[in-house]
């Protein structure tokens, strides 16, 4: 800006090519990459980027679709009017003047900013481990709140607010964050405001309709949002899949059973069209509306950090009403500082014209002097007392200028000069009056510069949009070498699953849709995702490891589907055991969570899993010794751990599984004498004989089990 100001490319001027400005900062100011500098002109003449653009570009330079400008010999450019806000009172002494990188040139060590520049275009950036994201606002409004600000120094976030309500976008759009989420992030200067855009329903003929949208959140394309309708209404299948999931599925059919197709028709007439078209006329207007803000960017938030440099040079986040105060006091030093240079000037010129005046009246005398002495100034200085200044202005003065005129003329400006020392004079005197003076200055510049706000802020509820996923009874089936998939209701006959060759039947859950799978690793992590997610049945399924990302090391120990107020009873080898509920193994992403913490050379039992009116565990060792104790001598970690000793074990005998179990008793499946397989029901009351306290060894089952497999009988799984 500083540049282009030296080379006196005004609002009016002809506008030059973009390559030759950027050529005179690489050259006087900035002697690194022209991208850098030819990137920074672009953004400050995109009227989409800038609420108020600071250069006139001609030629392309950009759009909000993310298209980028031409190169710098092609386009040109030429400050704008805005520019003045920061350019005019550069040369009247207000701010510090540096030497450039070579100490060739001079530059401003700031601008003088007649309007708090920081509020009114914003900014965004990272540097050297801080943030900023500062919103544009309007700016009538900055320039009503920086009034009130230098009024009253103390003044609170919620009397600003009653001048500068919030933000004002380029592109204008809805914020429909409340009054109070904005006081608290001017307040503390940090935090997120939302936006939705601004549509209108258009009617057609033959009660027809269409929704068009005019006006985008800040930093939303229509490009971006064509694409999200695109992945809406045609998913991909993500990465390691094999299909689309059951919620992408659930979410095309509801966009696709309200909305038929969607246009671009931004261009000259408007730079923001966009057009939905429903499925029907009988589609309800507001399902389409709810739809789309819901599932796409046409509602967003816009992060607020307000880091910003201070008068003390150093980067801090602020409040609202301490970036205007401390920009107050920065436009009073800068006018005082003005003053003071326009009061030196205005002496200097008194003093001169002073001395013309006293030529005037002595004209004849000085006329012969300059002709008579071999050095006429010291000669005019003796004679009437005259400063070097005086004397050296005399001598250089025109002849034109003796005339009689000139002394009338020499009378007026003395006189309105003698005015304006007088105001200046007051103005440094009084800092009421420089305040006013301030203030005055501060509302021509909102007369001559202000615009109507864009943005129009009015609270409302974040749109949600509820997809009728079904709730359907489902059996989750699991094979042993670790596949998965999911057959429709219940009571089925697990003997007549089949199976891949090698594969075999492990274990099979009935619950419900909504309900979740979880896969337990060998390292005590955790994975969740939701059974509507799992393939169905006519097929052999997926693995399990395409539905989870295991650490590097790991393998699938256990996989469990459960309701997420079930309850689960992990234990490990080593004997540790503890219990929670489905739900605290849930985790957000596809990574996991880890939950059951392992000793060396240890590993996870398969999990246990009960619901109301099962109250007692059975804990098997490997070697077939059994004991049962109450749940309540477990502990309960809501966010795993190690938990507390189940059974003692012999030195080497290992914890094979503990199952919890109400009063219809456990089924025992495993090796007897012989090598001959077993299986063996258990009442509660016969599993009573082998009641004991947590942490003692037990006693062998009869006849003994080895490798034994605790389950549930079918009636109460």
């Amino acid at each position: 800006l500083f540049a282009m100001h030296e080379m006196g490319l005004g609002p009016g001027a002809k506008p030059v090519k973009s390559a030759r400005v950027v050529g005179d900062v690489l050259g006087k100011f900035h002697p690194h990459g022209d991208t850098a500098a030819y990137d920074a002109m672009v953004r400050m003449a995109q009227d989409f980027s800038l609420r108020y653009p600071l250069i006139d570009g001609q030629g392309n330079f950009g759009s909000r679709d993310g298209d980028g400008a031409a190169a710098m010999r092609y386009t040109e450019a030429r400050l704008t009017r805005h520019a003045a806000l920061l350019l005019d009172e550069i040369d009247q002494g207000t701010v510090d003047f540096i030497p450039n990188y070579d100490g060739a040139f001079e530059e401003p060590a700031l601008l003088p900013a007649r309007l708090p520049m920081v509020l009114l275009n914003g900014a965004s950036g990272i540097a050297v481990c801080m943030a900023t994201e500062i919103p544009p606002h309007n700016l009538r409004e900055v320039a009503a709140a920086a009034v009130a600000a230098l009024r009253n120094p103390k003044i609170g976030v919620e009397e600003l607010l009653g001048h500068l309500p919030a933000p004002d976008f380029p592109g204008g759009g809805q914020i429909i964050s409340p009054p109070e989420d904005i006081a608290a992030i001017y307040r503390g200067g940090r935090g997120s405001i939302k936006l939705r855009a601004r549509y209108r329903i258009e009617e057609l003929a033959r009660g027809q309709w269409q929704l068009v949208i005019d006006e985008l959140p800040h930093g939303v394309s229509a490009q971006k949002v064509l694409e999200e309708v695109e992945e809406l209404t045609n998913p991909k299948v993500r990465a390691n899949r094999k299909a689309v999931t059951a919620e992408q599925q659930q979410l095309r059919q509801t966009v696709l059973g309200v909305l038929d197709a969607v246009r671009d028709e931004a261009g000259k007439e408007a730079a923001v069209r966009l057009v939905f078209e429903p499925r029907s006329s009988r589609v309800d207007q507001q399902d389409l509306v709810n739809v789309l803000l819901a599932h796409t960017s046409l509602e967003s938030n816009v992060a607020i950090n307000l880091v910003m440099i201070g008068i003390d040079g150093r980067p801090r986040q602020k409040g609202l009403a301490e970036i205007l105060v401390e920009w107050g006091e920065f436009r009073l030093s800068t006018v005082t500082r003005r003053s003071r240079h326009r009061l030196g000037k205005v002496d200097d010129r008194i003093h001169i014209l002073e001395g013309r005046q006293l030529v005037l009246l002595n004209i004849d005398e000085v006329i012969r002097i300059i002709r008579e002495s071999d050095e006429p100034r010291p000669a005019l200085v003796e004679r009437f007392s005259l400063t070097d200044r005086q004397a050296e202005d005399i001598l250089e003065i025109r002849l034109r200028q003796l005339a009689r005129l000139e002394a009338i003329r020499i009378e007026q400006e003395l006189a309105k000069l003698a005015t304006e020392r007088a105001e200046l004079q007051k103005l440094l005197d009084s800092p009421a009056a420089l305040k006013r003076a301030v203030i005055r200055e501060i509302e021509a510049d909102a007369k001559a510069y202000g615009d109507d706000r864009r943005t129009l802020v009015e609270a409302a509820e974040r749109t949600t949009v509820e997809l009728r996923v079904s709730d359907d009874p489902v059996t989750v089936i699991v094979s042993d070498k670790g596949w998965v998939r999911a057959r429709q209701g219940h009571g089925h006959d697990w003997s007549q699953f089949g199976f891949k060759s090698g594969d075999r039947f492990d274990d099979a859950f009935e619950v419900r849709e909504s309900d979740n799978l979880f896969v337990l690793a060998t390292n005590g992590r955790v994975y969740s995702c939701s059974v509507s997610q799992l393939p169905s049945a006519r097929g052999d399924g997926v693995p399990l490891t395409s539905l989870v990302e295991l650490e590097p090391g790991s393998r699938v120990a256990y996989a469990f589907a459960a309701r997420a107020e079930d309850g689960v009873l992990l234990a490990t080898r080593g004997g540790n055991g503890l219990i929670c509920q489905a739900g605290d193994l849930m985790g957000r992403t596809r990574q996991g969570k880890s939950f059951l913490t392992l000793g060396p050379d240890d590993e996870p039992t398969r999990p246990a899993v009960f619901r109301p009116g099962h109250d007692r565990v059975l804990c098997m060792s490997g070697e077939g010794k059994a004991l049962v104790i109450g749940l309540d001598e477990l502990k309960i970690l809501r966010k795993g751990g190690r938990g507390v000793i189940l059974m003692g074990l012999e030195a080497r005998d290992v914890f094979a599984q503990a199952i919890v179990y109400g009063r219809e008793g456990v089924i025992a499946r495993g090796i007897g004498r012989g090598g001959r397989p077993v299986e063996r029901s258990f009442g509660a009351v016969a599993l009573d004989a082998w009641r004991g306290s947590r942490a003692r060894k037990g006693r062998f089952l009869e006849p003994r089990i080895k490798d034994v497999r605790l389950m549930l009988p079918r009636a109460d799984a």
